[in-house]
């Protein structure tokens, strides 16, 4: 009877790794993976102020809604990347989860960083969540909200 058991479920696990849906799970853990690469390859681009790898990462129609309120569309964004306005020693995620929708994805997460204020040194925490499309085969992020949590 215990070898049935065990026969049975050896069975139906195999049947499950095979099974279509187990497929679309290793399909949905890989898209998941690539988001979280680019949203760090987002907070390398914002640290280094590298313009061009961060527009390879925003659609035409980005909007940003920053931790104070502020408003900025694709090219405010990039223009205040370029400028290099934030100067930041660290800037890094914590808790990122990633929420799949047929070619939209929500990421939701922490962020912490130091970074120079006018010049002073101060370190910030907050929350944020990033809206992803897939256009063309390509992830590119809609928009993104950042919202900064007191001390």
């Amino acid at each position: 009877m215990i070898a049935a058991c065990i026969l049975l479920l050896v069975c139906s696990e195999a049947h499950t790794q095979n099974s279509p849906g187990a497929q679309n799970d290793r399909l949905t853990e890989n898209e998941a993976g690539r988001i979280l690469s680019l949203e760090n390859a987002w907070n390398q681009a914002e640290t280094f102020h590298n313009v061009n790898a961060m527009s390879m990462l925003i659609a035409d129609t980005f909007a940003y809604t920053d931790d104070d309120g502020s408003f900025r569309d694709r090219a405010q964004w990039l223009a205040h990347i370029q400028q290099g306005v934030d100067q930041y020693e660290q800037l890094g995620n914590t808790g990122m989860k990633v929420h799949l929708y047929g070619s939209a994805a929500v990421v939701t997460g922490d962020y912490h960083d130091r970074i120079k204020v006018k010049g002073k040194p101060t370190v910030q925490s907050g929350r944020f969540t990033d809206t992803w499309i897939r256009d063309k085969g390509e992830w590119k992020c809609v928009a993104s909200q950042a919202t900064l949590i007191s001390r």
